[in-house]
């Protein structure tokens, strides 16, 4: 078995927090359209830019997992048998 440079725990890890940052973007513009919907804009409108402060760290957290993902796979010496 070859080392790999980057460790499965990290890319477990980058997977895992793009997946909760997703979700929790998801929910807080799912919570701020409701606030709209009931009449309160300024509320709305702190929320949508707390999803946009969420959407940041999830498009850093996409590019290092890619670079993550990249790296193990040009590492590999072996390449998976086709077949």
């Amino acid at each position: 078995m070859a080392r790999q440079i980057v460790s499965s725990r990290i890319v477990l890890l980058l997977t895992a927090l793009g997946l909760v940052l997703a979700l929790s973007i998801g929910a807080t513009l799912a919570v701020g359209a409701i606030l709209a919907a009931m009449g309160d804009a300024p509320a709305s409108r702190v929320l949508n830019w707390i999803a946009l402060g969420c959407a940041i760290p999830l498009a850093v957290d996409l590019c290092c997992l890619v670079l993550a993902l990249g790296v193990n796979s040009l590492s590999d010496p072996n390449p998976p048998d086709e077949g």
